[in-house]
């Protein structure tokens, strides 16, 4: 019997099958294409099928109500770290496996973190305009050294620690970390930090770069009150993900000066939106990306590679790994 993948990935289905079958052992299977398919027909098309490609763009949303007739489903695997779109409730409720790709683009989140903290720190935006316009403004741009400053760490997981592992050259004053969970003293030897509790860490840090996912307990974490409680001057990076700030309050904070410059790779809205209060800021220090920190060419290559992998897996009969549900 051939088995059946739904890919609701934006990929040719003949792509997808080249993928999945670089893994040995694949049994006889058939991809269907689903990016392009109405939510009605991706209903359709579930019963029949054994494993999901999920969508990278967001787009197809997976419901409790999609999966009610997948009685055959072994597996939905996600091509990113990010798994919003799917009820994995519903899916665990049904007994359906759910997979993501964690840990695929640790390197290229890792990277954009330190460069935007360099990039603020050295004023380059501005640097770059005003001489582009033959302004001189040798003396007004003020960039300032990473070295002795103190960065804050929240969210000490993979993309935390590769955060640290980077910033140990720039010899820092500090690294602090706050995380639910404290490491065992021999990682925070290995890896140059100390832990802090979100109050100390906040009113301490010169940077302060977001890592987190998102549960009910870190949603809205950087409010109001947890600005106020920053270090006048600070910097903020988000590549997490945006339900973790307030973006009004955070705009306020810009425009009034109490944080002095941004790096924000995620949006409440996505694709953006002109009525994102972010965009209304006028500073060569809020520097805006449209979530792209994981989406270099060698990120992309390794997740799309993992997804196949697991499927294939699944399609041998064998146990999925990565899994964000018990089943």
């Amino acid at each position: 019997m051939a088995y059946t993948v739904l890919s609701l990935a934006p990929l040719p289905a003949e792509l997808v099958k080249l993928l999945i079958q670089q893994t040995p052992g694949v049994p006889d299977f058939e991809v269907v294409a689903g990016y392009g398919l109405s939510d009605e027909e991706v209903r359709r098309c579930l019963p029949e099928a054994d494993a999901v490609l999920g969508d990278y763009t967001f787009r197809h949303r997976i419901t409790a109500d999609l999966v009610s007739g997948a009685s055959r489903l072994k597996l939905i695997q996600q091509p990113s770290v990010g798994y919003q779109h799917i009820d994995v409730d519903a899916c665990t409720a049904r007994g359906i496996p759910v997979a993501n790709t964690a840990g695929a683009n640790t390197e290229s989140v890792a990277e954009h973190t330190i460069a935007w903290g360099l990039c603020l720190l050295k004023n380059m935006l501005y640097a770059h305009a005003c001489t582009r316009e033959c302004r001189w403004e040798q003396m007004s741009i003020q960039p300032a050294e990473l070295k002795a400053k103190v960065w804050g760490i929240i969210g000490f997981g993979r993309i935390g620690r590769a955060v640290a592992a980077r910033l140990k050259p720039f010899e820092l004053g500090r690294v602090l970390y706050y995380d639910t969970q404290r490491c065992d003293r021999l990682s925070e030897e290995e890896f140059g930090v100390e832990y802090s509790d979100l109050g100390g860490l906040l009113s301490t840090s010169d940077i302060i770069s977001l890592h987190a996912p998102l549960t009910e307990d870190t949603r809205n974490m950087i409010d109001r009150a947890a600005i106020d409680a920053m270090k006048d001057g600070v910097y903020l990076i988000n590549v997490a993900r945006a339900e973790l700030v307030d973006e009004q309050a955070l705009a306020d904070a810009v425009r009034k000066g109490k944080v002095a410059g941004v790096g924000i790779d995620v949006f409440s809205r996505e694709p953006i939106r002109q009525d994102n209060p972010l965009l209304a800021l006028d500073s060569p220090k809020v520097l805006l990306s449209p979530h792209v920190s994981g989406v270099t060419a060698e990120a992309a290559g390794r997740i799309i590679n993992m997804a196949a992998e697991n499927i294939a897996r699944v399609l041998r009969g064998e146990s999925p790994e990565s899994l964000v549900n018990a089943v």
